[in-house]
C-alpha cells in the first residue's frame, strides 16, 4: 500500500466536547495513523478507533527468546492493526483443577462471560503488542489522559484479547471525560518467570515484568500520535495484572521515569516473594524434560529447542505444581528487595492509587482444596503451603480466630448456606484474608500517608457457594457499571470523586475509611477494620513464613 499523506486539521464535536480528527485520512472508513515512517491502519470499534496487535518490541524469537525485550525498530511501511496479536504462550489451567467443584463456578462463569464473551486467538512466541483504543475522531494534540490495562491470569495465562476497552471509553465519552484505553501481551509462565541462576546471570528474570516496563515506554514515545498525554497514563491491572502494577511502583527504587501516574489495582499484591535461587529445581526440572539436560549451556539449549518441544516441556510439569513453578521473584535487579521492605522504606513510586478486594476473595482458591475436611488438614495445610515452617502454637491461633463454625466462613454473610465440606468456607476465610485483605492493609499503611491513597471492597455479584469472589468487580468497571464512571475521573483527574453521588475519602492512617460497593450496588462509607485480629496475626506470619 502506498503511504498515506497526513490530512487538514478538523474538528469534530461529541457530546458537547471537542476533538481533533485523526491524524491521517482514514482509508477505506478505517483510520490510519503514522508512527515514525509507518502507517498503522485500525478499525472502528463502536465509540473507538481501535489500533489492535502493534509490535512494541522485536519479537522475541530465536536467540531473542530468554531475552530482555529489544525495543522496536523505527517503523516503515504500512501496517493492518485491525487484528489483536498472538497471546502469549499459554498454561490453559482451569479456574479449579477439582472436577467435582467445577459445577460451583458455574453462575461466576456465565456472568463473567455476558462481560467478557469468550475469544480464541493462536498462541505464539511473537506476542509483544500493544493495542490502542481512542475516542472516535482523535489525533495528536488532544491531549487525553490514557489508562492500561494488565490483564489477569495468575502469569499463566490471559492476554489482551479478552478485555475489549470499548465500553470504558464510550463510557468515558458520554460523561465528557474521555481516555483513552491501552492493553498489551507481556510473556508468561516459562518464558516469562524462568528463575534459577542461570537466569539471574543472563539477567533474565521477571521478564514478563519487564516486558511491561518496555510497554510503558513505547507508551511515553508513541502515545500523543493517538492523542494521548504521556504525562497522564494510569496502570489498571486486575488479580495478576494487580500485582503487576504494584510491582512496577516498587520497581527501580520506586522512580518510575515518568512512565505512569497513577495506579488502580484490583484483587492482586506484592506478597512476600522467592528469591531466584530457591526455585532453581524449577529451571532444572524444565531443563531435564528436554534434550538441554546435561548441556554445557543450558540456557542457550533451550533458546535453541523447537517451540513445540519447549511447549511441551513446561506443560509436563504436574498441574498442581504450576503456580508455584512460574512467578515473580526476587532478583537482586528487577525486584531487589522483599516488596514489605521496599514499602517500608518508602521506595516506592509516589503517585496516587486505588486498592481493592473483593469480599469473597478466596473462594475459587478453597474450591481447589476441597479434600482438605477435619482441622487437622487445615493446619497441615498452613504449614506446608499456606505458611510453610509454621510452629504448632501459631497454627492454634489461626485456628482459634478462624473457626470451623460455616456461618463464620467465606462467602461471608451466608450463615451455614455453601458449605461444601467442613472447611470449605473456613479455609476461604483464611486463603482470602491472607493472601488479600492483610495485602492490601499492609500496602495502605505503608504508604496512603505519603501519597493520596482510595480504597474499596466489592460485595457485588454475591452468588451461591463463591459469594462476591476474586476479580468480580471487573464485572462492575467494564459493564461499565457504578465504578466505571470512578476509574475513568481518576484516570482524567487522580481523584476518583467526580462530585456527584457519594463521597469517596481517602484513606488514612487517623481515619481508615473505604468505599463498599453492596450486592444492590449501593455506595456506602465504612471503616476497614473487618476481622483485624486473624489479618493481622496472618499478615505477621506471612512475612515471617512466605509461601
Amino acid at each position: 500500500m502506498a503511504m498515506l499523506t497526513c490530512c487538514s486539521l478538523l474538528i469534530c464535536a461529541f457530546s458537547g466536547l471537542t476533538l481533533s480528527l485523526a491524524a491521517t485520512t482514514p482509508t477505506h472508513g478505517r483510520p490510519s495513523v503514522i508512527l515514525d515512517q509507518g502507517t498503522f491502519i485500525g478499525n472502528v470499534n463502536g465509540s473507538a478507533d481501535a489500533y489492535l496487535g502493534i509490535p512494541y518490541a522485536v519479537p522475541p524469537l530465536g536467540d531473542l527468546r530468554f531475552r530482555q525485550a529489544v525495543p522496536n525498530e523505527p517503523y516503515h511501511g504500512t501496517y493492518d492493526a485491525s487484528e489483536f496479536g498472538p497471546t502469549c504462550p499459554q498454561d490453559l489451567a482451569p479456574l479449579t483443577s477439582d472436577p467435582d467443584s467445577a459445577s460451583f463456578l458455574d453462575d461466576f462463569e456465565a456472568l463473567w462471560d455476558g462481560t467478557f464473551p469468550p475469544t480464541s486467538s493462536n498462541a505464539s512466541e511473537d506476542c509483544l503488542s500493544i493495542n490502542v483504543l481512542a475516542p472516535k475522531g482523535t489525533m495528536a494534540g488532544a491531549n487525553l489522559p490514557v489508562v492500561v490495562f494488565l490483564h489477569i491470569g495468575a502469569f499463566l495465562w490471559g492476554g489482551a484479547i479478552e478485555f475489549n476497552g470499548e465500553p470504558v471509553v464510550r463510557r468515558s465519552i458520554e460523561i465528557r471525560e474521555p481516555v483513552i484505553f491501552v492493553s498489551l501481551n507481556f510473556r508468561l509462565n516459562a518464558w516469562g518467570f524462568l528463575p534459577g541462576q542461570e537466569a539471574k546471570d543472563a539477567g533474565i528474570t521477571n521478564l514478563g515484568l519487564r516486558d511491561q516496563r518496555q510497554a510503558l515506554r513505547w507508551i511515553q514515545k508513541y502515545i500523543h500520535r493517538f492523542g494521548g498525554d504521556h504525562t497522564r497514563v494510569t496502570l489498571w491491572g486486575a488479580n495478576a495484572g494487580s500485582i503487576s502494577a504494584a510491582f512496577q511502583m516498587l520497581n527501580n527504587e520506586g522512580d518510575s521515569e515518568g512512565l505512569f501516574s497513577g495506579a488502580w489495582m484490583s484483587g492482586g499484591f506484592p506478597l512476600p516473594l522467592n528469591n531466584y535461587t530457591q526455585l532453581q529445581g524449577t529451571y532444572e526440572l524444565l531443563v531435564n524434560q528436554t534434550s538441554c539436560a546435561g548441556s554445557s549451556d543450558s540456557l542457550q539449549c533451550l533458546r535453541q529447542l523447537p517451540y513445540e518441544t519447549l511447549l511441551n516441556a513446561m506443560l509436563n510439569v504436574s498441574p498442581d505444581q504450576r503456580f508455584g513453578r512460574w512467578q515473580v521473584v526476587l532478583d537482586d535487579d528487577f525486584i531487589k528487595d522483599q516488596p514489605e521492605t521496599s514499602l517500608k522504606e518508602g521506595r516506592i513510586a509516589r503517585v496516587p492509587y486505588v486498592i481493592s478486594d473483593t469480599e469473597d476473595e478466596g473462594t475459587q482458591t478453597a474450591l481447589n482444596l476441597t479434600s482438605i475436611t477435619t482441622d487437622e488438614d487445615v493446619a497441615t495445610y498452613l504449614t506446608v503451603d499456606g505458611l510453610p515452617g509454621l510452629p504448632q502454637e501459631q497454627v492454634s491461633q489461626i485456628l482459634a480466630l478462624y473457626p470451623s463454625d460455616p456461618a463464620a466462613g467465606s462467602p461471608f454473610g451466608t450463615g451455614d448456606l455453601y458449605a461444601i465440606t467442613p472447611q470449605y468456607k473456613r479455609m476461604a476465610a483464611i486463603i482470602g484474608d491472607l493472601e488479600f485483605h492483610a495485602q492490601r492493609r499492609f500496602f495502605l499503611n505503608q504508604t496512603s500517608y505519603r501519597q493520596p491513597a482510595w480504597s474499596y471492597l466489592s460485595k457485588q455479584f454475591k452468588l451461591p457457594f463463591l459469594g462476591s469472589t476474586d476479580i468480580s468487580d471487573l464485572i462492575n468497571l467494564y459493564g461499565p457499571g457504578d465504578l466505571t464512571d470512578r476509574l475513568i475521573y481518576f484516570t482524567a483527574r487522580e481523584n476518583p470523586n467526580n462530585g456527584t453521588g457519594v463521597f469517596w475519602p481517602q484513606y488514612t492512617i487517623e481515619e481508615r475509611l473505604q468505599l463498599n460497593i453492596q450486592n444492590d450496588s449501593s455506595f456506602t462509607i465504612e471503616p476497614d477494620t473487618f476481622r483485624s485480629e486473624g489479618i493481622n496475626l496472618l499478615l505477621e506470619l506471612n512475612i515471617q513464613f512466605p509461601e
